[in-house]
């Protein structure tokens, strides 16, 4: 009886794993997804390479949990937050605190596209 009791907590164990491995692996797959799709509509609205600093699919707590940001070389000090499952659509920006106590505004933000 103990032997099959200590399969039992084993073959849970290994399903735990391999659950929690499958819902990381998917995770990133997503994301990365996610960042290619953003990437080539920065391409399509005529931004270059050059021009943007990073694409970084992110994880969030709020839905939907997938989401990128991007962050321009000429405004480093805001994230753009794309948002890429049926379409890509920009969808907020978050300031550094620095810009926040400055007093800036979306309309002085190059890049802010507003949500329609």
């Amino acid at each position: 009886m103990k032997k099959l009791i200590k399969i039992m907590v084993i073959c849970l164990l290994v399903l735990i794993f391999v659950f929690v491995f499958v819902l990381f692996v998917k995770v990133q797959t997503t994301k990365t997804i996610y960042e290619k799709r953003v990437t080539n509509y920065l391409n399509e609205q005529g931004y270059e390479k050059k021009e943007i600093k990073s694409v970084e699919g992110e994880w969030g707590v709020k839905l939907p949990q997938v989401y990128t940001v991007v962050v321009f070389k000429d405004e480093p000090f805001v994230k753009y937050i794309y948002y890429a499952h049926d379409g890509v659509v920009q969808v907020d920006y978050i300031l550094s605190e620095e810009l926040k106590k400055s007093g800036i505004d979306s309309y002085k933000l190059k890049h802010y596209v507003p949500y329609e």
